[in-house]
């Protein structure tokens, strides 16, 4: 039997597209039809403009969920039309390439857009799990840490409703995978997975070192770029909107608002809690990993979100699905630094800090 990485890949790829598929022909039935996939909010402002699209289509409660706006923008790549009917614009915009690509960049409407991004969020989901496998297998271990993608509730949950943050994780785990084969294309999948979700650029940064920091300098120069671009056309460009509190405030002020959520969104969050947590403690106790400084800070970024983030598990559990995957791939093995002075670029400030306590003799 051929265990090589590549077999790893093609054999996980196919999984991942078969559960994939499954997951979207089964909330498809259960939504009434392909386009319930959007989650088109009847009280949402998009509901005329993608209705003139796409026809008389299945409706969500209140305001829907976050597939609709990828479609909007999908047919109005600039924002120009569609940004007033969007809730912060600029920070929606900001993230265009999974509407981007599966608009073929502004040439697909009506239902060639909705099944683009049907097909384009079922192979990012394929590609994350071949790719898991192959780093799995690449760095010592077994291709069955691809079940930290194919069993990701918080995956799962992307792909069914459409969002950005499944393509994000491929382009992520893409980059990855480069950066263990020491390839120059690691610097372009973190660009593209910025572009897709901002909160992305929290591995190429912890993976820097100070030899080899164009990995992170890159991807934040293209997307503060771009979010500039943005904000030169409306407003938010580059706001963070309300995702970020004080640290554990996030946390804190969420807690009244769990008894009114149900038993499937208590398990979501559930889910999302424990990752922060065993992720801070794996980057405390799991020096050795490659992958620490990347656990690092999205552990840290679980501790310092608002209660926009902590209020519904739906929205924690997809926010913090990355850092499962990044936990299960903490056991692989790659020795990513050259040299002994090659450090990793978000321990300097540590670094300077010991530096100076022992010119002062403490």
């Amino acid at each position: 039997m051929d265990n090589s990485p590549r077999a790893a890949f093609i054999k996980w790829f196919l999984l991942g597209g078969v559960v994939a598929s499954l997951l979207l022909v089964s909330q498809a039935i259960s939504v009434g039809g392909a386009a319930g996939l959007l989650q088109v909010g009847e009280a949402n402002d998009l509901r005329p403009l993608i209705e003139a699209e796409l026809g008389e289509i299945p409706l969500a409660q209140g305001r829907g969920h976050d597939g609709q706006m990828f479609y909007a923008i999908g047919l109005d790549l600039s924002g120009r039309d569609v940004g007033p009917f969007l809730d912060h614009p600029g920070y929606r915009i900001r993230r265009i390439l999974y509407p981007a690509v599966a608009s073929l960049f502004g040439r697909l409407g009506g239902e060639a857009l909705l099944y683009s991004m049907i097909v384009f969020a079922g192979l990012c989901f394929a590609w994350a799990a071949g790719t898991t496998a192959w780093i799995g297998v690449r760095g010592g271990r077994s291709d069955w840490l691809a079940l930290a993608v194919v069993l990701n509730p918080g995956v799962w949950l992307s792909v069914r409703l459409l969002t950005s943050d499944v393509v994000a994780l491929a382009l992520m785990l893409g980059g990855l995978a480069a950066w263990m084969g020491r390839s120059r294309l690691s610097v372009l999948a973190f660009a593209l997975s910025g572009l897709t979700k901002d909160a992305y650029l929290l591995a190429p940064i912890g993976l820097a070192t100070r030899k080899r920091w164009l990995v992170a300098a890159v991807p934040a120069a293209v997307l503060l770029g771009w979010a500039a671009w943005v904000s030169t056309q409306m407003e938010g460009g580059l706001s963070p909107s309300d995702n970020f509190s004080l640290p554990l405030m996030g946390l804190v002020e969420s807690v009244s608002n769990w008894s009114t959520l149900e038993w499937r969104d208590l398990a979501y969050m559930g889910i999302a809690l424990t990752a922060v947590a065993v992720g801070l403690v794996v980057s405390l106790r799991n020096r050795t990993t490659w992958l620490r400084g990347p656990i690092v800070f999205w552990s840290l970024l679980g501790a310092v979100s608002s209660s926009a983030v902590w209020d519904f598990g739906n929205n924690a559990l997809r926010a913090f699905a990355p850092l499962i995957v990044l936990l299960a791939l903490s056991r692989t093995e790659f020795h990513d630094l050259e040299s002994e002075t090659d450090a990793p670029l978000w321990r300097l400030p540590f670094d300077l800090v010991r530096f100076g306590g022992r010119r002062n003799g403490t």
